[in-house]
């Protein structure tokens, strides 16, 4: 075999692994835009379900926020346009500390032919934690007791990192719901991180109202 012909081997054999990996990658991600779905992202609907969430599994490692536990959601207002809520979480040294949101729900731009009718992203006010992201849109809920966000503005994760959400109270097992463990492989396991933050341990918050 030639130089030349092994080079031009070893370019095919490049493009064509590529290739695989472009249709892998853009069918993870696809998820969130088929219309096939869009019953399963009604975002206002899925935080109506509950008035509590806990921070159940993410797909991310935690660098800014690797000292928190235990994080839980109270919703104190919700219409369809806009939800205030509250996150509570335990830091590193053991104290319980909050942070309160706006978040304002919106429809994400049309992708394809089909419109949507409701919305499927929340922009959330931002904090004096500057790097926290701000842009989620609903990739899937049960609307039962889970449902699944992509954060589309975490710029290491280039649009592919999920936080799983399950409401208040959890499952007793502490475990993630069966529809959202499928769909969180389907479309947030890229990158093979699963980390669950909640445990069994965590209480609600005595002040969460």
């Amino acid at each position: 075999i030639t130089m030349p012909s092994s080079i031009a081997k070893s370019a095919v054999l490049l493009a064509i692994t590529v290739a695989f990996m472009e249709i892998g990658t853009h069918a993870e991600r696809r998820i969130d835009d088929d219309s096939d779905n869009f019953g399963d992202q009604d975002i206002y609907r899925a935080f109506s379900m509950s008035e509590g969430f806990w921070l159940h599994t993410q797909n991310f490692r935690r660098e800014m926020t690797g000292g928190r536990s235990c994080t839980f959601f109270q919703i104190q207002h919700i219409d369809q346009n806009s939800m205030n809520y509250t996150s509570y979480y335990y830091l590193a040294n053991g104290r319980r500390d909050k942070m309160p949101y706006h978040g304002q729900f919106y429809i994400t731009p049309m992708v394809g032919y089909v419109e949507r009718s409701v919305s499927n992203g929340l922009n959330v006010s931002k904090t004096a934690e500057q790097w926290h992201p701000s842009n989620y849109k609903l990739i899937y809920s049960n609307y039962k007791s889970c449902l699944i966000l992509r954060v589309v503005d975490f710029e290491r994760m280039i649009g592919y990192a999920c936080m799983v959400l399950v409401s208040d109270p959890p499952p007793a097992d502490s475990s993630m719901p069966t529809d959202c463990q499928l769909k969180f492989r389907n479309a947030c396991y890229r990158q093979r991180i699963s980390e669950q933050i909640y445990e069994k341990s965590c209480t609600k918050p005595t002040d969460a109202e």
